[in-house]
């Protein structure tokens, strides 16, 4: 029996097992993928306190390393269920389940499909929705970049510098993203923008060796020459598992109040899979912090 159970090993549950050990509380950390979430499939974070620019990749793993030496527990595995009997909650996950007197769900999102023909059939043979865990199989290559937002143009400046070619492909006029990423943008000769379009196809019989894309203004048709597809149009929450204890809003987001807590007297939600305005790690780290510092006044005061 644990005082607190976290879903989910991102930014938001991390802080929140840090905040959590060094309030007293016995905690417990399930993660099904790997530690760090999002930010560790991020190239370079520049928006982050305290470093002008830092890997993604080596924040999570420092954040990690920080929880270890706190001497929470954590366990890989994919959560299959939660239910809450007699004022204890049970885990379930795709091993073993766990019990706790208090949760903190910080599952994070998970990102947005094309859905279109070829996607499923090559998934890790030229398709990927992550360009610092696989682009370095396409050094000297040509890749397409689909987005137009910030996590799609940093996807296409860090192919850049591994990449023959880079195609970002969107629908609107111009690209999304703030400003720092446009003036990188600029400065790049190898990345080729192809506003006014969308992908409809992804080809190949082993490997991706091309993607159709369609002008929405005239609808013709063409075939680009590329051997991966990186995919950066979005995120999406998944928290059908949890509905029945915490309320979620028309788009699937878990409904919190300021202090982190749902509906259900215990359950608290953290990060990016709460209804929110502002998705950075800044403030996944502060609903993390929140989030644990609440679980401790409901286990230990009664708040």
């Amino acid at each position: 029996m644990y005082d607190l159970i976290i879903i989910g090993g991102g930014v938001a549950g991390m802080t929140a097992a840090i905040y959590a050990a060094r309030s007293g509380l016995s905690a417990l950390i399930i993660e099904k993928a790997g530690f760090g979430g999002q930010a560790a499939l991020t190239a370079k974070i520049e928006n982050y306190p305290s470093y002008k620019e830092i890997e993604g990749f080596q924040l999570a793993a420092d954040i990690k390393a920080q929880v270890d030496a706190l001497g929470v527990e954590s366990r890989s595995a994919d959560v299959t269920g939660l239910k809450k009997e007699n004022d204890i909650f049970t885990v379930a996950t795709d091993s073993d389940s766990y019990q706790s007197k208090a949760v903190i769900i910080a599952n994070g999102v998970r990102r947005r499909e094309l859905g279109i023909p070829g996607e499923d059939k090559l998934r890790g043979r030229g398709v990927s929705w992550c360009a610092v865990c696989d682009g370095g199989f396409f050094r000297k290559k040509k890749t397409a970049v689909i987005g137009a937002g910030n996590s799609a143009l940093g996807d296409a400046i860090y192919l850049s510098n591994l990449c023959e070619e880079v195609y970002l492909i969107f629908r609107r006029d111009y690209p999304t993203a703030t400003k720092s990423y446009m003036d990188q943008l600029e400065k790049i000769d190898n990345i080729r923008l192809m506003p006014r379009h969308i992908p409809v196809e992804i080809k190949g019989d082993f490997v991706v060796n091309a993607l159709t894309v369609k002008n929405v203004d005239s609808g013709e048709m063409s075939d680009i020459e590329v051997n991966g597809v990186f995919e950066a149009i979005g995120l999406i929450p998944d928290n059908d598992l949890f509905s029945e204890l915490a309320e979620l809003d028309n788009n699937g987001y878990i409904i919190t109040d300021g202090e982190m807590r749902t509906k259900t007297p215990g359950l608290f939600a953290a990060g990016d899979t709460r209804q929110k305005s502002l998705r950075q790690i800044v403030t996944a780290c502060s609903d993390g912090a929140q989030a644990a510092t609440a679980a401790h006044d409901f286990l230990k005061i009664g708040l």
